[in-house]
């Protein structure tokens, strides 16, 4: 781990690892680590504590009176504060002149998730940059995930074959068919929807067999769906902000995948892209339709439908600049760090996955169950020089954030000129109004009231609108002001 570099991406306000805590310790051990070691056992990846430095105090070092005596305690209680006990390695390391130690807390396995403290009976999960108390119904999602989930086979009592699309199915049912020489030997329709587990044994409809297929699933399960907002700044907390626009996608996969791919369409950034062989000038969405069909595919189709999420939608929240999709459940079978490097088709629903192989949509089938999904959202991403997309495994839900609002910098336009037709947003607007004359950020804060990561973020998108420009200094002492 790069200290320095870690340090100085925090003390910017990026505050994007939420797998890293710096505590002070200059008194000793400090009591809420316990917590944080806890939550980062809760979490995908686990995650690194670090003691020596005062992040409230600008991420500076101080001095540990018994640095080998921090770590021993890390260890020690590591052993004996957790059911199950914990494992970390843990290490001295210099930085800038001061003894720093550095515990990497190693995540549980499934089974033995989630990790309690024994003081306070409590379990936590990791948010942000903060730890959290699981609410039963977390644990109990928690417990679920200890074995193969099987809840997108399990029947719907009181649904029929009435409640599923005849239409849909008669599609589904001949796509099937020409897709597998195998299933073209059933003749009968209602021993395939059996074999791909639209219907149960009984011949009641199954979850997955509603949720591709059903006239309205909402009925049965009102959670399968997903609501988005327009929200005006990066920077707003969205539970106190009005959004400008909301939407709420319902019905069988395949109408909530075209509707929302749509909305996110009309929602988009436009710009402008000249070809520079033939001088035609044409209109590219930011972000590209491809990526954000391939996103939306996955989260509907790997959603976590057990119990737990049963009170939990889709999240789609967009802003000018940002694109961000979170879906109940985590990760199963792949890290974050994995997606689109390895060709994995682990799948958390995979009785969904396999019929949704056979439902079609406008462009195309719901999926094609290989692997294929990331790797292509990946390259139309690079294609339209959008930066690659955020992966965030918090264990009981999986986020992709896009970030678009560096599209207009020089180095990552695509050859034959770009206009991008995207205008400051407010919040913008009002930094852009006070940088008439250079101002630092910590300028800024004072005069408008804002934080120093919501005054980071707002410049950095007007700099990528190519609206403002740095006029000298460096890290804190940098000066921004309208381009000339």
């Amino acid at each position: 781990m790069d200290l320095a570099a870690l340090t100085v991406e925090l003390s910017t306000g990026r505050r994007e690892r939420p797998d890293v805590e710096f505590k002070s310790a200059a008194g000793g051990f400090p009591e809420s680590a316990i917590e944080t070691m806890g939550a980062f056992a809760n979490l995908p990846g686990g995650g690194v504590i670090i003691l020596g430095i005062d992040e409230k105090g600008g991420f500076r070092p101080v001095r540990l009176s018994d640095p080998d005596g921090l770590a021993a305690s890390l260890v020690s209680r590591a052993r004996t504060a957790f059911d199950p006990p914990l494992h970390v390695d843990v290490s001295v390391e210099p930085f800038e002149g001061f003894d720093l130690v550095v515990a990497r807390v190693r995540e549980l396995p499934p089974p033995a998730k989630p990790c309690v403290v024994k003081r306070s009976g409590k379990a936590y999960l990791r948010f942000a940059d903060g730890d959290y108390t699981l609410s039963q119904l977390e644990i109990d999602g928690f417990v679920a995930a200890r074995s193969r989930p099987q809840f997108d086979e399990q029947p719907i009592e009181e649904a029929t074959t009435d409640d599923l699309d005849n239409d849909r199915v008669a599609d589904f049912v001949a796509t099937a068919r020409a897709a597998d020489r195998n299933l073209a030997r059933l003749a009968d329709d209602r021993q395939l929807l059996t074999k791909l587990g639209v219907l149960s044994v009984s011949g009641t409809p199954t979850t997955a067999g509603l949720i591709a297929l059903g006239r309205y699933p909402q009925q049965f399960l009102p959670h399968c769906n997903i609501r988005a907002a327009i929200l005006p700044d990066d920077t707003v907390d969205i539970t106190t902000v009005r959004a400008l626009d909301s939407a709420t996608f319902t019905g069988p996969i395949a109408v909530i995948l075209e509707d929302a791919v749509a909305w996110v369409g009309r929602n988009s950034r436009r710009r402008l892209v000249e070809n520079p062989a033939t001088g035609h000038v044409s209109e590219q969405l930011v972000p590209p339709p491809v990526a954000v069909r391939e996103f939306l595919a996955n989260s509907v189709v790997h959603r976590d439908l057990a119990p737990w999420a049963s009170s939990r939608a889709i999240e789609l929240r967009m802003s000018a600049s940002t694109f961000r999709l979170t879906n109940p459940g985590g990760l199963y079978g792949v890290t974050a760090d994995r997606l689109g490097i390895h060709p994995l088709t682990s799948a958390r629903n995979r009785q969904l996955v396999e019929i949704c192989k056979y439902v079609r949509t406008a462009d195309g089938n719901v999926v094609e169950a290989l692997a294929t999904g990331i790797p292509r959202a990946l390259v139309a991403l690079r294609a339209a020089s959008v930066p690659p997309p955020r992966f965030f495994d918090q264990g009981l839900s999986f986020t992709v954030t896009l970030n678009s609002g560096s599209i207009a910098v020089p180095e990552l336009q695509p050859p034959g000129g770009v206009r991008d037709v995207a205008l400051p947003t407010p919040a913008e607007q009002v930094v852009l109004d006070r940088l008439g004359a250079p101002r630092t950020i910590a300028e800024l804060v004072e005069e408008l009231g804002i934080t120093a990561n919501a005054a980071h973020k707002r410049l950095a998108s007007l700099r990528a609108k190519g609206l403002v420009e740095i006029h000298g200094g460096t890290g804190r002492l940098s000066r921004y002001a309208r381009t000339a």
